[in-house]
């Protein structure tokens, strides 16, 4: 996803029309758009933005077309931008919440602005235990034109630290 700031850019000027064909288990449209290839300052900008994440793994360099909502549910083929579309995948595809003990591999966290509701959505990809507490990692592609890392959902970028984190899944 981008920055807080980007964010709010893209809200006022709309989803672009480059997407694809791409529609909520209800039939619904998802409105979307394919994200440009990042330029050299993009891959710079990625870089220093994981300066000081040790605990992050790489797991894929710097890319474009799609965001973390496009990561999430739209199998990297494309970004999603408005908040709407996204409450719309939660309510047609039957998420629900959960808590974070009950987390599994393949399950979402998303973390909601309080103003601007969800910023980021990354996937669960494993539960490891540190001490006796079980922690989701998530796989996240923090901009459009970022890369994806692993991480503890608490290490996120400084300007994710005031969002509530919510844990969602469509398990039965």
């Amino acid at each position: 996803m981008t920055s807080p700031r980007l964010f709010g850019i893209a809200r006022l000027i709309g989803t672009p029309e480059s997407g694809i064909a791409l529609a909520t288990s209800a039939s619904r449209a998802i409105e979307n758009a394919q994200a440009v290839a990042p330029d050299e300052r993009a891959r710079a900008l990625y870089q220093a933005s994981r300066k000081g994440k040790i605990g992050w793994t790489n797991r894929r360099d710097a890319c474009g077309v799609y965001n973390c909502f496009g990561l999430v549910w739209a199998s990297r083929r494309t970004s999603i931008y408005e908040v709407s579309e996204i409450e719309k995948i939660l309510s047609d595809d039957a998420y629900r919440r959960i808590d974070e003990a009950t987390a599994c591999i393949g399950d979402i966290v998303i973390y909601r602005h309080q103003t601007l509701g969800p910023l980021h959505a990354g996937l669960v990809v494993e539960a490891r235990l540190v001490g006796s507490a079980v922690i989701p990692y998530i796989l996240s592609k923090w901009s459009d034109s970022y890369g994806e890392d692993i991480h503890s959902y608490l290490d996120v970028p400084q300007q994710y630290l005031g969002c509530g984190i919510e844990f969602w899944t469509d398990r039965p």
